[in-house]
């Protein structure tokens, strides 16, 4: 029997599948690791650490399984998106990484607008321009940083700088590049002339491949780092939503996948790229090639319950928050909570958005905070549906993955918020596994990721279904979940500037 390494950089932790050619997962292994926020606004990483803790979960993985190295025949990423990786000619790190949920880029947003237009913005980059994306980050550091600008050979995204440390290889995929702001995503290719217009060096760019492309092969220092073997085959991989969604088995227009971890996304396939006129959803090149996905993206999901837990809760166990949400009624007794904690991109790309209980009154308990907290995330998932249908997205399947597949009450909130039937996959990583076909397909194991995709994921076919009447109720609640960001939109941006 031969296996697959899937790899998957999230924004918490790294997490290490082995992966047999059936899909059966043999061993994984997770290292946590920190948000560095030095200052308001602020989230880096260094990517000396997501090396090491990426070395950690290899060698345990492979010790947990008792699986001998020779025996891994490929190997794939899935990395957290968005972030800038900045690097020397000696193939170093210059700085630590700013990732996703930086802010600290709103002049820089502007200064792009006004120089390239919103209509180039639209036609060109079909995304928004928003803070933590690599090319506003980028120019904040020329402008900020000019020391650390002018170090700079190559600019990657996060996974693959890990791809880097163990090939050697300078490169990136479709994925993470589309989804830069400096990439022509119907031409799938590097927006030089508009790089070049915003006063950015294009040489800094790499080159950019499909995700099931090899990059080359793990080297001699990586494998002893590691313990893997030398010259095995290392794919490009892609962003953590496009594996994800190979995760969860897909690859063809009209499943939708609903992902609840640090952030939150809807995503799904589309055959031709498309754009929302408002630019509330994003639109990037997708790991199936020759194929493009819409996806609506919430900062703060998972984050927030995460948030809940550490700064009011003490901790508690992930069992203890489900049984406590469990013992509220839909609608938290009035209590309404809208997850701006780290501002919010669909519907409103507002970095100045905040986080907000409504409705708080001295009945209500912790347990009511927990369930508000889990409603007010899927109201979100619902915003982007709601722009999905707007735009005549087909959507026949929704699939629920992350932390919001592994609670039966998160799920049984997503099925009467959404009403809709939710259905899970029997893959729990999917990212990893995502990854890990990649590897598969690259190294010729499978003939498509379609086809691996019908050889390994299988969806339960019993799935959790709405409750008409509570779907009715709920329905009502996202009304007023909608009309409240809008009644406080002014108050929020008056108290993010204080």
């Amino acid at each position: 029997m031969s296996y697959l390494m899937g790899i998957d950089l999230g924004t918490s932790s790294v997490k290490t599948v082995i992966m047999d050619e059936n899909g059966s997962i043999k061993g994984t292994a997770q290292q946590s690791y920190e948000i560095i926020i030095e200052k308001s606004g602020y989230a880096e990483q260094d990517p000396n650490v997501w090396w090491k803790a990426v070395v950690l979960t290899i060698k345990h993985v492979l010790n947990k399984t008792g699986i001998h190295s020779k025996k891994i025949k490929g190997i794939g990423f899935s990395g957290q998106m968005h972030g800038l990786v900045m690097i020397d000619r000696n193939l170093l790190p210059i700085r630590p990484a700013i990732i996703w949920s930086d802010q600290r880029s709103r002049k820089e947003v502007a200064e792009i607008y006004s120089i390239v237009g919103r209509e180039t913005v639209k036609k060109l980059l079909m995304n928004s321009i928003f803070t933590g994306f690599q090319m506003p980050s980028l120019l904040w550091i020329k402008k900020n940083e000019p020391f650390v600008y002018e170090k700079i050979n190559k600019v990657l995204l996060p996974k693959d700088y890990i791809r880097l440390k163990l090939t050697g290889e300078c490169g990136t995929d479709f994925t993470d590049a589309s989804a830069t702001l400096a990439f022509d995503i119907q031409n799938r290719k590097w927006a030089f002339e508009l790089i070049k217009k915003v006063g950015l060096n294009p040489d800094f760019f790499p080159e950019v491949h499909e995700s099931i492309d090899i990059a080359g092969q793990v080297t001699v220092k990586a494998a002893e780092e590691t313990g893997l073997a030398a010259g095995t085959p290392v794919v490009y991989g892609g962003g953590d939503q496009s594996m994800q969604s190979i995760g969860n088995g897909i690859v063809k227009p009209g499943q939708v996948s609903l992902t609840i971890g640090t952030g939150g996304q809807t995503f799904s396939i589309i055959p031709e790229p498309i754009y929302e006129t408002e630019m509330r959803t994003h639109t990037f090149c997708n790991a199936v090639p020759q194929t493009w996905s819409i996806m609506g993206a919430n900062l703060a999901a998972g984050l927030s319950l995460s948030w809940l837990n550490k700064k009011i809760l003490n901790n508690l166990s992930y069992s203890e928050i489900n049984e406590l949400a469990k013992q509220v009624t839909p609608g938290s007794e009035g209590l309404l909570f809208l997850p701006y904690l780290s501002g919010e991109r669909t519907p409103h790309m507002d970095d100045l958005a905040r986080g907000t209980f409504l409705g708080l009154t001295l009945q209500h308990s912790r347990a009511h905070l927990i369930r508000s907290v889990m409603e007010g995330v899927v109201f979100a998932l619902k915003d982007s549906i709601e722009i999905f249908h707007s735009l005549n997205i087909k959507m026949d399947t929704f699939i629920a993955s992350g932390g919001g597949a592994r609670s039966d009450v998160w799920l049984k909130i997503q099925a009467n918020v959404l009403n809709k039937e939710i259905y899970k996959v029997n893959q729990l990583e999917q990212a990893c596994t995502g990854a890990a076909i990649t590897a598969g397909v690259g190294i010729g194991k499978y003939d498509s990721i379609q086809s691996a995709c019908e050889t390994i994921i299988r969806i339960n076919p019993e799935p959790v279904r709405p409750d008409p009447t509570v779907a009715g109720f709920y329905n009502e609640i996202y009304e007023l979940y909608k009309n409240a960001y809008v009644q406080n939109k002014q108050l929020f941006h008056q108290l993010a500037m204080k």
